[in-house]
């Protein structure tokens, strides 16, 4: 009977290690998309989560020179399944966008996403 106990309570383990590993926030959206292009003057990135979290750390890079581009503002201080950063509008070139996340339950999530800044302005309206 020992051995029975020991397998169903071994089973019971790996699938809920298996649940909680698939229970992690991921990003599931930004705006703007991974490998995107857009026009130039950019000013907000969004991004959209599987499960509420809180940013903790955003990096904009530009591709061509790694310059970062400072956020205008804070990161958002509030757990939610979306956020907006600011940054001064974006000229002409590959951005690369890291960050890194916590979520309700402490774990850490990092991840990145492209996207280039076509050379003009989009049209006035």
């Amino acid at each position: 009977m020992r051995p029975l106990r020991s397998t169903v309570l071994a089973t019971m383990m790996v699938t809920a290690g298996i649940g909680a590993a698939l229970a992690h926030t991921k990003m599931v959206a930004s705006v703007p998309k991974d490998g995107a292009s857009v026009p130039a003057g950019l000013s907000q990135i969004e991004m959209t989560f599987s499960h509420h979290m809180r940013l903790t750390l955003v990096k904009v890079h530009r591709a061509a020179d790694e310059q970062t581009v400072p956020l205008q503002g804070g990161l958002p201080k509030a757990f939610a399944d979306a956020a907006k950063v600011s940054v001064a509008p974006l000229t002409a070139g590959a951005y690369d966008v890291s960050w890194t996340a916590v979520s309700k339950d402490g774990h850490v999530m990092k991840g990145h996403f492209a996207f280039t800044v076509s050379g003009s302005a989009a049209p006035a309206q």
